[in-house]
């Protein structure tokens, strides 16, 4: 038979092939290309050699006329480019319906909860619940948005322009976000669903706008925080709990959270000390796992004042109707500082509409105390940081134990209630130089 080269020569032998089981007709100029007819089916077919056995092998291209003639010529020099490069046409695509399909599996949602699911479920790095809160409300934009699309098929613009939308209200937000999603494109990355990261094209490059860094707001000013510490003092009673954490803020400048959710079996009265896992200390490489803090006789005082109240509950600050813990909600003392009854000595702007806003924050308890007991004083920078919580190395790169320095950081702890007192008292050039430079020797 003729070779075929137009559509109506293929019409026609098409009408002539009515009625006969099986006809084969070459396509004109294309090696192996051929039409086949059998019954009412006719699709186009190539045959070729394989390129490494040798074998003869026969590929089905599609059916006439969903498949034109012409799309049959540019499939067949596809395969004729492959075969020259030594691969088998029927082996890419397979390959290429296999990836199809694993592509309509992995949806940025299905990735995403792989991804989460690593996350949480290795017991050896377990994230904090707040680092957990933190996670769902940046992936949930993202889940939103792209959830049900493929992950190969999100592009870095489809990213960029989510993004961006979102630094239309919350600046912050929208870096927090492309984060996220840098960390479950990198994620499906590793498990061989996509070639490349389409966010690490966003980094470094000022695509979106930056975050500017803002520290908690503390006072450093001795003058400026004996205020503070009247206004807390002259809380009324009926501050239950407000009043003793935010005391226990002052005297030991642990993490608000860590102070709300003091348990009563992590304090030795007769030790005089707390301690206590940090909930923003797990698995992190900058925080210590544990803590000890000694407590000056003040600290004692206050949370002595507690066990009428709450000395048969595991919490020393209990509230059994808070469903994240059974413990006093943080949010509601940074609410006393704020409020406008505070700040009794008008210290920042705007002090009669917002209180301590702006001015000073539970956490900033934390910088006022490593402020003043390295400038007034005299405490070296490691104690403080011990003291903190903060991984410290000593000279060897070796991390300082939990225990070292416990008795250094009680002569501190109690040097810094009693300047507190003292500077409530109206007495700021009372000042203590520590000999921190022998103690930098035994801790050495």
């Amino acid at each position: 038979m003729a070779a075929l080269t137009t559509d109506t020569q293929i019409k026609k032998a098409i009408k002539e092939a009515q009625g006969q089981n099986r006809v084969y007709h070459t396509i004109g100029g294309y090696q192996g290309l051929r039409l086949r007819m059998r019954g009412g089916c006719i699709e186009f077919q190539h045959r070729y050699t394989h390129p490494m056995t040798g074998k003869r092998k026969e590929m089905t291209l599609g059916q006439y006329p969903a498949l034109t003639l012409e799309q049959a010529r540019r499939v067949h020099n596809d395969n004729m480019s492959m075969l020259a490069n030594m691969l088998d046409p029927i082996t890419q695509r397979d390959n290429e319906r296999t990836k199809q399909a694993a592509a309509i599996n992995n949806t940025f949602q299905a990735v995403a909860d792989d991804w989460l699911s690593e996350l949480t479920n290795n017991p050896d790095h377990q994230p904090a619940t707040s680092t957990l809160r933190n996670v769902h409300n940046y992936l949930r934009p993202l889940t939103t948005a792209f959830g049900k699309f493929p992950v190969s098929e999100i592009t870095t613009q489809q990213v960029l322009a989510l993004c961006r939308d979102i630094q239309g209200v919350y600046v912050h937000k929208g870096n927090r976000v492309k984060h996220m999603a840098q960390r479950i494109f990198a994620h499906a990355v590793l498990k061989g669903f996509i070639e490349y990261n389409p966010v690490m094209q966003l980094s470094g490059a000022k695509a979106l706008k930056p975050t500017r860094t803002k520290h908690h707001a503390s006072l450093t000013d001795p003058k400026d925080f004996a205020v503070l510490l009247k206004d807390i003092d002259e809380l009324s009673d009926k501050q239950v709990y407000n009043k003793p954490i935010l005391k226990l803020l002052t005297l030991t400048f642990a993490r608000i959270g860590d102070i709300c959710a003091m348990r009563w079996s992590d304090i030795d009265l007769n030790a005089k000390q707390w301690a206590f896992k940090p909930q923003k200390g797990q698995r992190r490489e900058d925080m210590v796992e544990s803590l000890v803090v000694p407590l000056a006789s003040q600290a004692i005082a206050v949370i002595e004042q507690m066990q009428s109240l709450t000395g048969g509950h595991e919490y020393v600050f209990y509230n059994p109707r808070r469903k994240k813990g059974f413990y006093h909600d943080p949010q509601l003392v940074n609410k006393v500082l704020n409020d406008p009854s505070m700040n009794s000595g008008g210290i920042g702007a705007n002090y009669e509409d917002r209180g301590y806003k702006e001015v000073h924050t539970p956490h900033g308890f934390r910088a006022s105390a490593k402020t003043m007991l390295m400038e007034r004083l005299g405490y070296d920078e490691l104690l403080t940081e011990i003291q903190l919580g903060h991984q410290m190395l000593n000279k060897y790169g070796t991390a300082y134990n939990r225990m070292q320095a416990v008795d250094e950081r009680k002569r501190m702890m109690t040097d810094w209630a009693n300047y507190l007192d003292d500077i409530k008292d109206g007495k700021f050039d009372n000042v203590i130089h520590a000999n921190f430079k022998q103690q930098s020797q035994k801790l050495g």
